[in-house]
This record gives C-alpha cells, sequence and structure tokens, in this order.
C-alpha cells in the first residue's frame, strides 16, 4: 500500500490550522503527498477550507483521515498510511504516547511540537529501542520549544570551533494588548502540569542516562541577585528570569 508522504494529526487545531497552511505550500515545493487526521471529519473539512482561502488554493480534495488518541487501532490505521506523521495533538503528556506507538509500530516517522521534558523522556526510555529496530525516527520539540535553543548551541559550537562550556540565551516576551488568553489551552495544561510533576524526571534521567554527564569546566556559579534566578542582565539591559520550558532538556540530551 502506497503512504502519503506526510500525514498531519490534529489538522483542526490552534497549532493544526497553521501547519495546514505551510503543508499546502510546502507539498507544492516539493511534490509531497499529504493528509489531514483528527477525530471531527467536519473540523477537519472547516480545518481545511480556512487554509484554503487563506493559501488561495482548493484543498477540499486533501484527503482525511479519522481517528483518535483514545483509539489505538484507529491510530495505528492512520500511521500506517504515513511515512511521516507530524503530530499537533496536545498535551502530550496525555495524548502523546499512544501516536508515538503506533507510528513505531506501522514504521512512520513521527515529529512533534512537544515541550514537555517528562513526556520526551519517556518516549526516548520507552520506545528507542524499537524504533531502531524498525529504522524510524521519533522526533519531538520541534517548534518553539526547543528548536532555536538546540540548533543555536549546535551553530556557536561549529562557529567557535571548539568545545562550549556554556550557552546562555535571553527571550523577550511581548504581550500583545489584545482581550482574552494570551496563550491556547493546551499549552497553559502542558505549563501547569509540568511544573506539578517535575519531580518525574529525576527518576527518569535516571534510567535513561545512569551515569552524569562530566561537569563543565570552570564551573559557573548560580545567580544568587534574588530568589529563583531573578537578575539584570547588562546584555539585554532588563530584568531576567530562568526560561521555564525545555530548552535545557533537549539540549542536554542532545550533548549525549
Amino acid at each position: 500500500m502506497s503512504r502519503f508522504d506526510v500525514v498531519l494529526y490534529g489538522a483542526s487545531g490552534f497549532t493544526g490550522q497553521y501547519v495546514v497552511e505551510y503543508l499546502h505550500k510546502a507539498a507544492v515545493e516539493h511534490n509531497l503527498t499529504w493528509a489531514v487526521a483528527g477525530r471531527d471529519e467536519g473540523r477537519l473539512k472547516a480545518a481545511l477550507a480556512r487554509a484554503g482561502a487563506i493559501v488561495e488554493a482548493d484543498l477540499s480534495r486533501v484527503q482525511t483521515i479519522i481517528c483518535d488518541s483514545s483509539d489505538t487501532s484507529s491510530l495505528l490505521a492512520m500511521a500506517s498510511q504515513a511515512k511521516l506523521v507530524l503530530n499537533c495533538v496536545g498535551p502530550y503528556r496525555f495524548f502523546g504516547e499512544p501516536v508515538v506507538e503506533a507510528c513505531v509500530e506501522a514504521g512512520s516517522h513521527h515529529v512533534d511540537i512537544s515541550g514537555e521534558p517528562q513526556y520526551l523522556e519517556k518516549m526516548q526510555l520507552k520506545y528507542h529501542q524499537k524504533a531502531v529496530e524498525n529504522g524510524v525516527y521519533v522526533i519531538g520539540a520541534c517548534g518553539f520549544d526547543s528548536i532555536p535553543a538546540d540548533m543555536g548551541q549546535i551553530c556557536v559550537k561549529e562557529a567557535m570551533e571548539g568545545d562550549v562550556n556554556s550557552v546562555e540565551s535571553y527571550l523577550r516576551v511581548i504581550v500583545p494588548d489584545l482581550p482574552g488568553a494570551i496563550i491556547n489551552y493546551a499549552t497553559w495544561q502542558s505549563a501547569i502540569y509540568g511544573f506539578a510533576n517535575a519531580r518525574e524526571l529525576g527518576k527518569l534521567r535516571k534510567q535513561i542516562y545512569p551515569e552524569r554527564m562530566p561537569a563543565s569546566k570552570p564551573k559557573l556559579m548560580p545567580r544568587q541577585d534574588y530568589p529563583m534566578g531573578l537578575h539584570y542582565s547588562n546584555i539585554v539591559n532588563t530584568w531576567c528570569m530562568p526560561f521555564m520550558g525545555s530548552d535545557k532538556s533537549v539540549m542536554t540530551r542532545t550533548q549525549r
């Protein structure tokens, strides 16, 4: 059975809607075959119609695949039709693993935009060996979390032509003056549950990497200006605090 080059799972969601627009452009440019997947055919069709209006193209012929994260057989059927699944259904803590499992079983590569360290590291622990055996790539954190940080550290190392002791990056958050929430609900859920269950990470990491990485020298002292790392930076000329995201987790695993 021939497979689509790409299947977008969660096409009708907040992020999936944007991905549909980009995926159409990429498909035209690179001659890719693609389909969208999700629970509700009506919502998928509506997402295609909205994207079509924006990119000025008729997307009504794009195939829809009906599946649900609570139905493993439907996920396996979806993954079996794809060379690559783009998974935009979060929070991944709750909905991600069944999709990864289906992709590994069906021999489909899996890419997601998770910024949830517990999920990312748990998937590595549980599915790495089976993915290797089946020739499958499972790649997480392929969005704002954590492409800029992870690719940034690689570029810095290549430019310096040697080992890099440490990397410090700064992110400026600009909040638009608009009514309503400034982040979507799934992102909010991911953050809340991530903070609440942060202690899970210690046990996971000991299982994945029994031996610690060599300590960097010279060792940088933690910032002691104020609690929680709050400090004034002369680099960006403003007050800063540590970013509570997956960047450090992803970057550290890359160093392995």
